[in-house]
């Protein structure tokens, strides 16, 4: 295989911040209008009929696209050497004529599962096999939306079309809002939609890194430096650059800050986050944003707060613990930013925790056993995210994976998933396999994916989940076992993947 053709700088920074890139393929055309005409045999017709999830045995060529020097090494960039495909695989069609897709972030299969990453852990693979101009229907995304859960007002985040030449692929932050635009041609449209994510924590830079400072070449709708930063340097390890402001330029952001224009309150946040001094005499106005009615504002407060570090911890804190409550029972909504406001102000804050660090471990597990269902289910996020597994914090994650709150139990094994395990750890995934909720189950699969060799003792367990009535459950709990890579589990593994086996070359016109 050719190297791989890693991102630059200028095309990570604009990923974290916009979160999307248009790239494409090294594939020669005729290999995509091979893929088209595949396609349309498959779901082109009038009886369309998708593969789902088999996508790729009932294609298999496409396994080609992943192997591309281009597509491997935008995953390669963002994601680390070390990512793994999701068992969730879409091939969609745009008709001629078809209408736009609302606006929509995708779901985690399964809408209560988790709080939302903001570092990048994990994107979406979006190709196309023909030419998809603006007027053929394509991805409409909205640039540096994948930060909040608000339904982004177009007014001022306008979207953009993710037209792509043939052969063409988008790398979007899974949690872009994004949607199907119309097709306004008399042309069919077919697009391969595949999930990757990320497996461990970065140790350097894994793209074509020259520059650790930030250089932004142009702005999204919105300007949310302070997140944007902050995902550069967990990726790259450049230290944030703080800046000395004058009274003058003070005085100018807190007059901002108190305007009745959304985007004026956005740009006196970002300004005084420049400055941990001025972040330090300033915390109790940031905290009093983290209400703000533009989410954008509260986002950007809460992380120009972590720039003070401990300091900002009491403030954080009790705003979690005001922002706490029972997270609405939602469904398909939840796609839509329907319940954006519930829990802002403990989601926003937890974010400042988490980029706090280490300092605010404390904090979290007082909130993990003292707070509601909201709290609880952010402390274990929180918890997860940042880097430190000592005994207390795996202690109390593993006690949390018998929570009787659904949400807890998922983000703590998400946590566990995220740490070196433990035989404590390793025995709570191992236990959360036969666990009544069916998200939980799948998180604990991919959770012991993540912990690799060590997580052995979970094979007989990883052999009953592979007949698990969920379909995500099996498919992570082989990617466990592959990881793994012990005789035994090899010996769990292969046996079921020679009775999964898929033809492709088996149709209704060809059955044996």
């Amino acid at each position: 295989m050719t190297d791989l053709k890693l991102l630059s700088d200028a095309q990570m920074q604009q990923f974290l911040a916009h979160g999307y890139l248009c790239l494409k393929t090294e594939l020669p055309p005729s290999f995509h209008d091979a893929i088209y005409a595949r396609f349309d045999e498959i779901i082109g017709q009038d009886a369309p009929i998708s593969p789902g999830n088999n996508l790729l045995p009932y294609v298999p060529d496409l396994t080609a696209v992943f192997e591309d020097a281009n597509v491997k090494g935008a995953l390669t960039s963002v994601l680390g050497k070390d990512y793994v495909m999701h068992p969730h695989r879409a091939l969609h069609n745009n008709m001629p004529g078809t209408d736009a897709q609302t606006t929509h972030k995708d779901s985690y299969w399964g809408y209560t599962r988790r709080v939302r990453n903001h570092r990048p852990r994990w994107v979406m693979i979006m190709y196309v096999p023909q030419e998809t101009p603006v007027e053929r229907g394509p991805t409409g995304v909205i640039p540096g939306s994948q930060y909040q859960l608000q339904n982004p007002d177009q007014t001022i985040m306008p979207e953009v079309p993710g037209a792509l030449e043939k052969g063409g692929f988008l790398l979007i932050h899974y949690d872009v809002w994004h949607h199907k635009m119309k097709n306004f041609t008399d042309l069919k449209r077919f697009m391969m939609k595949f999930e990757f994510i990320r497996m461990q924590p970065p140790a350097e830079p894994s793209w074509d890194h020259q520059d650790k400072s930030w250089t932004l070449q142009s702005l999204p709708g919105i300007d949310l430096t302070p997140v944007w930063q902050r995902q550069w340097s967990w990726l790259s390890g450049a230290r944030l650059p703080d800046d000395d402001l004058s009274e003058a330029a003070v005085s100018d952001a807190l007059a901002n800050i108190s305007n009745t224009d959304r985007s004026r309150r956005l740009e006196g946040v970002n300004m005084l986050a420049r400055d941990p001094k001025a972040v330090a005499a300033h915390l109790d106005i940031l905290g009093g944003l983290l209400s703000d009615p533009f989410e954008p504002v509260a986002i950007d407060a809460a992380y120009g707060m972590a720039r003070v570090g401990a300091d900002a911890i009491p403030a954080l804190a009790q705003a979690m613990r005001d922002g706490d409550g029972v997270e609405p029972n939602v469904n398909r909504s939840s796609e839509r930013g329907e319940a954006a406001a519930a829990g802002q102000v403990t989601r926003s804050a937890s974010y400042g925790m988490v980029e706090i660090g280490k300092a605010a471990i404390p904090a979290l597990l007082d909130l993990l056993q003292g707070g509601q269902q909201r709290v609880r289910t952010h402390a274990c996020f929180a918890l997860g995210e940042i880097e430190v597994a000592d005994t207390a914090v795996m202690d109390a994650l593993v006690e949390a994976t018998q929570d009787a709150e659904p949400r807890v139990r998922i983000n703590a094994v998400e946590a566990l998933g995220l740490k070196p395990g433990t035989p404590a750890s390793i025995q709570a995934l191992t236990a959360a396999l036969k666990d009544e909720d069916d998200q939980m189950r799948f998180s604990a699969a991919f959770s012991l994916a993540q912990l690799g060799p060590v997580a052995q003792p979970a094979v007989p367990a990883l052999k009953m989940a592979l007949s698990d009535t969920n379909r995500y459950v099996p498919g992570y709990a082989v990617e466990a076992l592959e990881r793994i890579g012990t005789p035994d589990a090899l010996a769990t593994l292969v046996p079921y993947l020679k009775t999964a086996r898929w033809c492709p070359k088996t149709t209704p016109a060809s059955t044996y």
